[in-house]
């Protein structure tokens, strides 16, 4: 279900007035800031690329890694887009030096969210476009056709903006580095330091394939 037209205009609109176009920077991805998922993409998130972060539950660990990936970008003076598919981001929970880094796109719909991404990602000047679907009814997710996940995938390749699609299953087909959060939460969780929290989340690497580029040199 696309974003209606109305929609898609008025989000290019936006950008184009607070964000004015900046010649792309060269180099490595932006570090997630979460030791275990940086040093399973090797050393970041990879630009050009997607990568799957599968919570097993919405509370599972996603919004600590949406606060240290927001973190990282203060430091680095880099921007972020944060495309929200179930409105299920906490703000409050991040300082608001890092929220002026941020660029948040509430959706009401999966067909929404997708329509913000291909947008934010072809404009180029995020360093990490994350894709929150966290929260989404998954039997419409699952009827995401193959082709929106590949226009996706060939919005990001060849270009500067690393993809984060955060999801509690698997769902993206021919995904490069999908990665799983093991670290189970409890209660007593909820009151502990976020940097705390960061430092025991564990990833499995469920998928990693190369670039077809990559293949081929090899």
């Amino acid at each position: 279900m696309p974003g209606s037209p109305q929609t898609v205009s008025a989000l290019r609109s936006l950008l184009a007035a607070r964000f004015p176009e900046r010649p792309r920077r060269p180099g490595g991805g932006p570090a997630a800031a979460v030791r275990s998922i940086d040093d399973a993409l090797g050393g970041g998130l990879p630009p050009g690329r997607l990568t799957e972060l599968v919570s097993a539950v919405p509370s599972g660990g996603g919004q600590t890694v949406i606060a240290r990936l927001l973190g990282a970008a203060q430091d680095a003076r880099q921007r972020v887009a944060l495309i929200d598919g179930a409105d299920g981001f906490a703000p409050g929970e991040v300082p608001g030096d890092a929220l002026r880094h941020l660029v948040w796109v509430r959706c009401r719909a999966p067909g929404e969210a997708f329509s913000a991404a291909d947008i934010l990602v072809r404009d180029g000047n995020y360093a990490a476009v994350v894709l929150d679907l966290r929260g989404c009814a998954e039997r419409v997710l699952r009827r995401t056709p193959a082709s929106t996940w590949y226009r996706l995938q060939r919005a990001a390749e060849g270009g500067c903006v690393a993809v984060l699609v955060q999801t509690t299953s698997p769902l993206v087909p021919a995904v490069p580095w999908r990665l799983v959060l093991e670290t189970p939460f409890s209660l007593a969780d909820a009151g502990a330091l976020r940097e705390a929290v960061a430092d025991r989340l564990g990833v499995r690497t469920e998928r990693s394939h190369p670039p077809a580029t990559e293949a081929l040199a090899g």
